[in-house]
């Protein structure tokens, strides 16, 4: 049984619903009710009763909520034992193709439990930079990475392994209308005559191009600069491409998953015929750091179980391409 199991338990009996208890806990419904289904077969008693009303604590639920309570209280008394383990600020350098990903709903929920805590999201085109074992200034870094020599690098630069959100693929996400929305898969040349449209990425003037997306510079590299567009935000890239079947953009499968326009087929994705097209994202965290804080080992945990739920709920869907 995990401690997030007790605290749902306590937050879905003190509302009125199991759909207002989600909001407040800033996870998905069927992930809420799933969890507690677990608790529920772990124990081997029900908690929870329907009636016309919604939802009501049966006479287990009863005898545990009180209990429930007090364990969580003694574990956030136990967090709170050592000032030497209070964290103060945490950073988070999120690459500029998933600036509004995943972290939103688990940045505010970490607000309302560590409020004493600063937690600042950097989007940027070179999060691998801020990789650091520093203890004092912990730091994570959420990037896709495809080459396994990279990989070792920013492991040992990291001093452990990343977690792994999730296995992808770069491809290209174009309007139903496209003359490309009937292909299988498409090669950089096969993109000559199309507008590639991009977030503008903010590179510092120190760095060189090297630190693109190995498939993003092998595009560039072929089309026409004049076919190359940049736009302020990820959300003008989709729009644009959502209006006009001669655009394309650069999309990461399966986070592309969370476009509107995806989901309705208004939006379509065709793999790129490329071997540097696949990679993972990567969460970079300091084991240490998180050892020394509860807090942040508590952030590093929610933006994995956000990863996994988001990819239980997209897998329902019928991949674009298989």
């Amino acid at each position: 049984m995990k401690l997030q199991t007790l605290e749902y338990f306590v937050v879905l009996a003190e509302s009125h619903s199991i759909n207002e208890a989600a909001q407040k806990l800033y996870v998905a419904q069927p992930s809420l009710t799933k969890a507690l289904k677990l608790f529920e077969n772990e124990i081997g008693v029900p908690l929870f009763a329907r009636n016309r009303s919604g939802i009501a604590l049966t006479e287990a639920g009863k005898k545990i909520l009180p209990e429930a309570k007090q364990i969580l209280a003694y574990y956030n008394g136990w967090l709170g034992l050592s000032k030497e383990r209070d964290l103060q600020t945490v950073d988070i350098y999120i690459h500029a193709s998933f600036p509004n990903f995943l972290l939103p709903d688990i940045v505010l929920r970490f607000k309302k439990l560590y409020p004493d805590v600063n937690i600042n999201c950097v989007v940027t085109a070179i999060p691998e930079r801020y990789i650091t074992p520093d203890l004092e200034k912990p730091a994570l870094a959420m990037f896709i990475c495809g080459k396994s020599e990279q990989l070792q690098k920013y492991t040992a630069a990291q001093g452990n392994p990343p977690v792994v959100l999730f296995h992808g693929e770069y491809g290209c996400l174009v309007n139903k209308n496209s003359r490309l929305a009937q292909r299988s898969s498409v090669t950089p040349e096969d993109l000559k005559s199309f507008y590639l449209v991009l977030p503008e990425l903010r590179m510092p003037p120190d760095c060189s191009p090297a630190f693109l997306t190995p498939i993003l510079n092998d595009i560039i590299s072929t089309v026409s600069p004049h076919q190359v567009l940049q736009v302020e935000s990820v959300d003008s890239v989709i729009n644009l491409v959502h209006n006009h079947p001669e655009a394309y953009a650069l999309s990461y499968y399966p986070a592309l998953n969370r476009y509107e326009g995806v989901a309705n087929r208004e939006l379509i994705y065709i793999p790129l015929q490329s071997p540097i097209t696949h990679g993972d994202f990567l969460l970079f965290y300091s084991k240490k750091a998180c050892d020394q804080y509860p807090a942040l080992r508590e952030l590093v945990r929610s933006i994995q179980e956000a990863a996994d739920r988001f990819l239980e709920e997209t897998t329902r869907r019928t991949p674009p391409h298989t």
